[in-house]
């Protein structure tokens, strides 16, 4: 049986978008949303969670599905002529065609990326353009340029997230190991609030500080 906080909401249609962020979700429970709902369950968690929030702010807006019978006469008559404003489908491809479109807009130093895919296949529910993955590969090429840039951490997000900022902290972690990490992120997922390290410090020492100095009703 899954650990969840008990003040955790049941994961519904009508639930508060807000509860995405303030309680711990489990990936197979956001997959049978997904499922129940009619929604991809493509992608990783950040993105399958990103689609959630979607439906539950109602700016979902569902593709129809193309055809296995027009995907084959596309295929078999070499149709596949597109342009900034045709919109991405199933049979998007990282092809010559492709790559000619991207370059002729962004330059020949344009490649394929994995955040590039990320980004589509996170967004596959919001009807994206070749225009809309020229535009997002111009603006992350452009803050990779930001040395202090660092790019989102994929797959287990949250947890790899925790960790990497975890084993950083050496002030307070010095000889902790991932063993160590991994057990503070157990506890962590358990709460309700933000799960990222600094707020978890930030809340630790506001309750260290209150130990340390309880309130006492001047009145008493």
């Amino acid at each position: 049986m899954l650990k969840v906080h008990p003040d955790r909401p049941s994961l519904e249609p009508n639930m508060a978008p807000e509860a995405l962020d303030a309680f711990y979700w489990y990936m197979q429970e956001l997959v049978t949303y997904c499922r129940e709902q009619g929604l991809s369950t493509q992608g990783h968690k950040h993105e399958v969670l990103e689609r959630i929030r979607d439906h539950l702010c109602g700016r979902l807006v569902m593709t129809p599905r193309e055809s296995a019978r027009t995907r084959a006469t596309r295929a078999a008559t070499g149709d596949h002529t597109i342009t900034f404003e045709t919109r991405i489908g199933p049979d998007y491809k990282c092809d010559a065609n492709t790559r000619a479109l991207f370059e002729s807009v962004i330059g020949p130093h344009f490649h394929f990326t994995a955040h590039l895919q990320r980004f589509r296949r996170a967004n596959t529910h919001r009807q994206l353009t070749y225009g809309d993955l020229a535009t997002e590969w111009i603006a992350e090429h452009e803050r990779r340029k930001d040395k202090n840039y660092k790019s989102t951490l994929m797959h287990t997000w949250e947890y790899n997230r925790f960790v990497r900022d975890y084993m950083r902290d050496k002030e307070r972690n010095q000889g902790k190991t991932l063993k160590d990490a991994a057990a503070a992120w157990n506890a962590l997922r358990q709460s309700c609030g933000p799960r990222d390290y600094a707020s978890s410090i930030a809340a630790r020492d506001a309750e260290d500080s209150r130990a340390a100095h309880p309130y006492r009703d001047p009145q008493a």
